[in-house]
């Protein structure tokens, strides 16, 4: 009996190395998949958010050799891809909703999975299946003139547009009497969808809100060089990622922007953890989502590709069983026996 759990007892441990050095190696994530994924291949496409984690988890689980291999493709450049071998070309989707239509527009022969920042919407097309938790947050342009804190109250108050100047904000009346520069994702975008729901506007535009949309996640873009007006939405687990997790380059970074400010009076970022902070009103906290078609889940074929990948971890899951420290690695919080469950949505 000892011999057998002193092998098990390393077989573990080998597993564990093995997994850690896999994702030593992910490192920044990789873009596109660097060669064409098969047609037996698992692909997936949407949502920024979570890209930079796919492209991870892609080469962790395929380091496993697994039957059918995982591919995830970048939120843009804009333009044409052709998702795996024999696929038809199709636009990239760029964000949550935009993957979720190709999905549903097209077959297991050009797209698996749509990466999702959004939860489901009345519908039962799709199963959402959770994974991991992010939170939600403001940033500002750094040494801008936001302050350091913002209530609820004011957040929507901004975005509704009843707040138009820094110094009419109730809690920071002494401050400048330049005009809020109000930011916004692209309409597709899962981040802009989740964030003004919790500040709980419904509205499509507003006469306040920029008509510059830049990419969700990335301060780098030119719309915040030189603007110390600017606010936007953040997703914390993505800032946490590019900031202390090594996981960001190129455009994909902070750049102009700062998230590390307060919520309610409740800091966003953990400085001393380099981790957001969870203590943040579940307001402002969402789960994060694979999305399948229940056809393909149930297919005898299609499901059990999809199975090993995305289970539940009380059966044989990948990314359930074995993902708990490359989620973190990425900024996000783990969801424990909640990851894999099922919601139907679309």
């Amino acid at each position: 009996m000892r011999s057998v759990t002193r092998k098990l007892a390393m077989t573990s441990a080998v597993a564990a190395a093995s997994l850690g050095a896999v994702m030593a190696s992910v490192g920044t994530a990789s873009a596109d998949p660097t060669v064409t994924p098969a047609a037996t291949d698992i692909v997936s496409v949407g949502s920024d958010t979570i890209q930079s984690f796919d492209n991870g988890l892609s080469v962790a689980y395929n380091a496993t050799s697994p039957a059918s291999k995982y591919y995830s493709w970048d939120a843009t450049p804009a333009g044409n891809i052709v998702p795996k071998t024999g696929a038809a070309t199709i636009a990239r989707p760029n964000g949550s909703s935009a993957g979720i239509s190709t999905l549903n527009s097209t077959t297991h022969t050009t797209v698996d999975i749509a990466r999702s920042s959004r939860g489901p919407k009345t519908g039962t097309a799709d199963w959402f299946i959770p994974f991991a938790v992010d939170g939600v947050g403001w940033s500002a342009y750094t040494g801008g003139h936001a302050p350091a804190n913002l209530t609820s109250a004011e957040l929507t108050g901004i975005y509704n547009c009843t707040y138009t100047t820094w110094n009419s904000l109730p809690s920071n009346p002494t401050s400048s009497t330049a005009t809020i520069k109000v930011y916004l994702p692209q309409a597709n975008s899962g981040t802009r969808s989740f964030f003004l729901q919790a500040l709980g506007i419904t509205a499509t535009s507003e006469p306040c809100w920029q008509t510059a949309t830049p990419e969700e996640n990335e301060g780098t873009d030119a719309a915040f060089q030189s603007n110390p007006d600017a606010i936007f939405p953040y997703s914390l687990s993505h800032y946490v990622g590019q900031v202390y997790k090594g996981k960001g380059g190129g455009t994909d970074l902070p750049g102009a922007l700062d998230a590390n400010r307060s919520l309610d009076g409740v800091a966003q970022i953990l400085t001393a953890s380099q981790d957001w902070n969870s203590a943040l009103s579940l307001t402002y906290t969402r789960n994060v989502y694979h999305v399948v078609r229940q056809a393909d889940w149930s297919d005898p074929v299609q499901g059990p590709r999809l199975k090993a990948l995305l289970d539940r971890a009380i059966s044989n899951g990948w990314l359930c069983k074995n993902g708990a420290s490359l989620i973190t690695s990425y900024g996000f919080h783990t969801l424990g026996a909640a990851c894999g469950t099922r919601t139907a949505g679309i």
